[in-house]
């Protein structure tokens, strides 16, 4: 499947990924509200898609690290918030942040962010607000694409 049939823009702020059975918010909290998150503000901006039915779904959540590593290919061309090149599918609309926060289950205050920029994920403090956002995700029933219909 060739990223231009892998991702569906759902036209009600969502993007899923057919081939991973993810559907993405189509901004990340930076988008949305203009503010850095630490973890606890990223998990916190999920749970509000979630209280208010974003999209009309009350699951979503922080990605996984492996869900997160979906959302970068050093292939695709996007640009963040400065206007530097992201490996994010350009069918995401440019400016966001260049990094955003993963849930893994970890004791202590130690989180995770992926960067956008070169794919790494790594750990770092979770009350650091830095540069980091949110992109809520929730776990979709299969999608067929249109091509396969």
């Amino acid at each position: 499947m060739n990223s231009i049939e892998r991702f569906i823009d759902n036209n009600d702020g969502t993007i899923s990924d057919l081939e991973s059975n993810l559907t993405w918010a189509k901004e990340d909290s930076w988008q949305a509200e203009q503010k850095w998150v630490t973890w606890d503000e990223a998990m916190e901006h999920a749970q509000n898609l979630s209280g208010i039915k974003f999209a009309g779904h009350k699951d979503w959540r922080l990605p996984t690290c492996d869900e997160a590593k979906t959302l970068f290919d050093p292939a695709w061309e996007n640009t963040d918030k400065y206007d530097a090149k992201i490996g994010l599918n350009p069918i995401f609309p440019p400016g966001p942040l260049p990094t955003i926060w993963a849930h893994e289950a970890m004791i202590g205050n130690e989180g995770f962010i992926l960067d956008l920029r070169n794919g790494e994920i790594r750990s770092l403090y979770k009350s650091k607000s830095g540069r980091m956002a949110a992109r809520p995700v929730r776990e979709t029933e299969k999608i067929i694409p249109l091509s396969e219909r």
